[in-house]
């Protein structure tokens, strides 16, 4: 019972994580670090120009993890709503989703679960975007 009111929550996450693009900002993140680094290794640089690239970098880097925060903290507020209303309709299961929470083989299997799902949406939208570029 818990691993069917739980997937739901893992559908949740995974859309949202997919319709917010938090990996895109994961990867902003990434490419303006290893540009940081590229910068200060470059040897025909002056120091002043390349404390004008770093600033410029800092700034980057520091709005791709605040967007990508803030996207975390909307994703996390959205699954406790979730929870709350979950709770409220189903109160004899909050205790066994609470320890659910923790419990590693739980966890395991909505985590296979979901890249199930995601497996199947990727092929459902392929095959959907097949049809609609072949007509």
């Amino acid at each position: 019972m818990v691993y069917a009111v739980l997937f739901p929550f893992c559908i949740v996450f995974f859309e949202l994580f997919a319709l917010l693009k938090v990996g895109r900002d994961a990867m902003a993140i990434i490419t303006r670090s290893q540009e940081a680094m590229r910068v200060l290794m470059y040897s025909e640089l002056a120091d002043d120009d390349k404390e004008v690239l770093m600033r410029r970098g800092s700034a980057e880097i520091f709005k791709a993890t605040l967007r990508f925060a803030l996207k975390f903290v909307a994703t996390g507020a959205v699954l406790y709503l979730l929870f709350m209303l979950t709770v409220n309709l189903l109160p004899d299961l909050q205790q066994a989703l609470l320890e659910s929470l923790y419990s590693p083989v739980v966890i395991a299997g909505l985590t296979v679960a979901t890249l199930c799902y995601a497996w199947v949406r990727r092929a459902i939208t392929y095959i959907c975007i097949g049809r609609r570029a072949g007509s």
